[in-house]
């Protein structure tokens, strides 16, 4: 099977010659630090301490056209964390590994967004049934608005999935999306997509809404389905997310944050269905996520989740995110 030539070549181009020069300016860098106590089934399937590493950058080579790059932990396509302590195993030495899972141009203008190289794969927010947000797709992105929707294209490779490194990874055009989202008024927001992986059809909607009890707080309804349109499985969530605290008190704004997911993913869904970026298990979990900030310039912030399904889990950790 050949390397992706046009891989390479991005490669020396973005990374063995100088990258920021006088005229350029390393516009975003920041360092992101995790760490978690993870706990399955009380500890009969994975008793643990993980950490993760993210080191997202941005390079603003000239007007609008940018470089951007993901350096991460992680062996596999939905996971960034790696284990450095399994209370299950003794005596076992962990390999802490950073990968570049993400390296491409982008050029922006009036609205319109290209992308090029071995891209995310969300445009913007993070949804449950959509792809997972530390994985990757190689290959472009096109998006452009027409009249109040936002219309996007995406093709390329998404093969490898235990391989982080794009360097390392085959090319395969086997991957295809289109996706229209549509804001209705400023609280509402509706998607439908259509993607193609492998041999494999998939149609997704979403439907987001921002409820308002009060003019101080409100709470986000999120409504998620994806079908494989082969064999008609399905995968389906729904999401409520607020700050709670600030139900109580205002100046609690952040501290404890919520989100309460329902999902349901049926096993002969393929592989589209767990890379998906909540994906725990086949059937039904309900997950419970907190978090909140520590500081308040939110740098140093904490989290756990609890996940209620035939394989409980539990996990709580700490998250430091520095930025220039």
């Amino acid at each position: 099977m050949m390397r992706s030539i046009s891989l390479k070549i991005f490669f020396f181009a973005t990374i063995l010659l100088p990258v920021v020069t006088p005229g350029q300016s390393l516009e975003k860098f920041r360092m992101i630090w995790e760490a978690r106590y993870d706990n399955i089934s009380l500890g009969d399937k994975q008793n643990r301490i993980q950490a993760s590493l993210r080191i997202p950058f941005e390079i603003n080579l000239f007007d609008d056209y940018y470089l951007i790059g993901l350096t991460s932990t992680g062996s596999n396509f939905t996971s960034r964390w790696e284990t450095i302590k399994d209370f299950r195993v003794s005596g076992e030495n962990r390999r802490f590994n950073l990968n570049l899972r993400q390296l491409y141009f982008q050029k922006t203008w009036e609205g319109s967004r290209i992308q090029l190289g071995s891209i995310p794969t969300v445009k913007g927010s993070v949804s449950s049934t959509g792809l997972g947000s530390n994985g990757w797709i190689d290959g472009g992105r096109f998006q452009f608005n027409v009249s109040s929707a936002i219309v996007e294209f995406v093709g390329g490779s998404l093969t490898e999935l235990n391989t982080p490194n794009f360097l390392d990874r085959d090319f395969i055009l086997n991957y295809f999306e289109t996706e229209i989202s549509k804001r209705f008024g400023e609280h509402t927001l509706a998607e439908i997509s259509y993607e193609r992986l492998g041999k494999d059809d998939y149609l997704r909607g979403e439907y987001r809404v921002d409820i308002y009890p009060s003019l101080q707080n409100y709470f986000q309804l999120t409504l998620e389905s994806f079908v494989h349109l082969n064999n008609s499985s399905v995968s389906y969530g729904i999401t409520i997310e607020s700050d709670l605290l600030k139900w109580f008190d205002k100046d609690l704004e952040e501290y404890v944050e919520m989100k309460v997911y329902f999902n349901h993913t049926d096993e002969k869904i393929g592989t589209r269905g767990f890379l998906t970026d909540d994906f725990y298990r086949f059937g039904n979990t309900l997950t419970i996520e907190l978090n909140g900030k520590i500081t308040n310039d939110k740098k140093i912030k904490w989290f756990s989740e609890n996940y209620i399904s035939k394989d409980p889990r539990f996990l709580v950790g700490l998250r430091i995110d520095l930025e220039k």
